[in-house]
């Protein structure tokens, strides 16, 4: 297995402008725009979050939308109705069970309708300074190619891996940089591995380079 305080090292200097601190983000901001991220760029999450949220920006006034109003200020998020749907749900729950307020513990927050784990750990670490990784699909790409996890493990089992190998100063760190390895060299397929800044830590890079004829 690499060493990961040699991967972190290359991560801060392929990417000296990441922030390792925690931005301490509006909750019930981060989770709304976590729902509308899923399944599309982050431009149209933006955008619908933005959208939304100059119209209404508490759980009680987006109830006081109509479905169809709702469903039209995050339609560029893309699979809206259902978003929507998950929205409205959420904000009935936060107000009905937490008092209008996010829920700062994991179990709570995944009971909460179209929250997975990554959106759960994405609000507890950007909002409540929790010190946890959220795993997307880049991370877990990442973490699996570069050996540190078993190619075939799952979201979780990526996490558990991630959280007892990075340190707690660096679990943000490890979260932003390889999230932007994945968009910028890792790719699912057409992997950049030539370019990419972690390439002298990386199996898979070595796998492939080794497969060539």
């Amino acid at each position: 297995m690499p060493e990961i305080r040699k991967i972190l090292q290359t991560l801060k200097d392929a990417y000296p402008d990441t922030d390792p601190e925690p931005s301490n983000n509006d909750p019930f901001k981060t989770l709304i725009s976590c729902i509308l991220s899923q399944r599309t760029r982050d431009t149209n999450s933006e955008k619908a979050t933005d959208s939304l949220f100059k119209a209404a920006s508490t759980p009680e006034e987006i109830l006081r939308l109509r479905q169809d109003e709702l469903e039209e200020l995050v339609r560029s998020s893309g699979f809206y109705r259902q978003k929507a749907r998950h929205i409205a749900e959420t904000c009935r729950d936060l107000v009905e069970t937490h008092g209008g307020g996010v829920p700062s513990d994991r179990e709570s927050l995944l009971r909460l309708p179209g929250v997975g784990p990554k959106t759960a750990d994405i609000v507890l670490s950007y909002s409540f300074n929790v010190r946890t990784l959220p795993v997307d699909v880049h991370v877990w790409r990442v973490t699996r190619r570069l050996g540190l996890a078993p190619m075939d493990a799952d979201h979780e089992e990526v996490k558990r891996v991630l959280e007892e190998i990075v340190p707690d100063d660096h679990k943000l760190l490890y979260d932003r940089a390889a999230l932007k390895i994945g968009k910028e060299y890792c790719r699912k397929t057409g992997p950049r591995c030539g370019s990419c800044p972690l390439g002298h830590h990386c199996g898979y890079k070595a796998s492939r380079e080794l497969s060539d004829p």
